[in-house]
């Protein structure tokens, strides 16, 4: 049997090494070490959205006096999709709920150090379903 580590490992590396030519450190980061990622049984507000390209995330709020206590999210979506998922569910976090609906995608893409305009449509879509999570907190 042919021991298939290293090549794994090399192979591995060259595809990071030709991401951080397109992504910075923190999309790479977020997407190989996501944050928050689950769901989050008898959430106060979750929605799912999904985006131009066909991804979908889930994002699952907690609150407690009135701020964002608790975060979880799910996705099918490519790389940059967990990524944004991820770091919107850290910028979110500790937040009072009427700050964390001002997040844009605009705020998280700088968060990220950046994204290829292909790209940004993900930041868009992680911001517009933590709108709609947050939304429905507010509507009870």
């Amino acid at each position: 049997m042919v021991d298939t580590t290293d090549l794994f490992d090399e192979v591995e590396g060259l595809v990071l090494e030709d991401a951080s030519k397109l992504f910075s450190s923190e999309v790479i980061d977020h997407f190989r070490n996501p944050r928050n990622y689950g769901a989050i049984e008898n959430a106060d507000g979750y929605t799912f959205m999904s985006g131009i390209c066909g991804d979908t995330i889930g994002i699952f709020v907690n609150i407690e006096g009135g701020r964002v206590s608790q975060l979880g999210f799910v996705t099918n979506g490519c790389g940059p999709t967990i990524a944004c998922a991820s770091a919107i569910t850290c910028m979110a976090e500790g937040k009072a709920v009427d700050e964390a609906l001002k997040i844009s995608g605009a705020d998280l893409i700088t968060y990220l150090g950046g994204l290829p305009k292909e790209n940004t449509h993900c930041a868009d879509l992680a911001a517009n379903t933590l709108k709609g999570a947050l939304e429905k907190v507010k509507s009870l």
